[in-house]
């Protein structure tokens, strides 16, 4: 998963404005375990699973946190961010 957009890179954002925390994401399935740890959101790839094997019909879980702090200042409106997952093989 990555943020491509290159505008806060990993962070929702609300016009000009941003959040000051990282999105988090983190992944599981039961053919991989339990997957990945919540992670930041950045630019670059992240990678949220692999499998050791060839798998067929293993539901994902996706998770993402926003962490919003105390004293951190919010705009009324909406924050979004448009991610883009990418599924990948190294062994055809």
């Amino acid at each position: 998963m990555a943020d491509p957009s290159g505008v806060a890179a990993g962070h929702l954002v609300n016009g000009s404005f941003s959040l000051p925390q990282p999105l988090r994401a983190q992944a599981g399935s039961p053919a991989a375990g339990s997957g990945s740890a919540l992670a930041p959101v950045s630019g670059d790839p992240l990678a949220l699973l692999s499998w050791s094997a060839p798998v067929s019909h293993d539901p994902v879980t996706i998770a993402l946190r926003q962490t919003i702090g105390a004293n951190d200042a919010l705009r009324t409106g909406s924050y979004s961010k448009t991610l883009t997952f990418t599924l990948s093989t190294t062994t055809p």
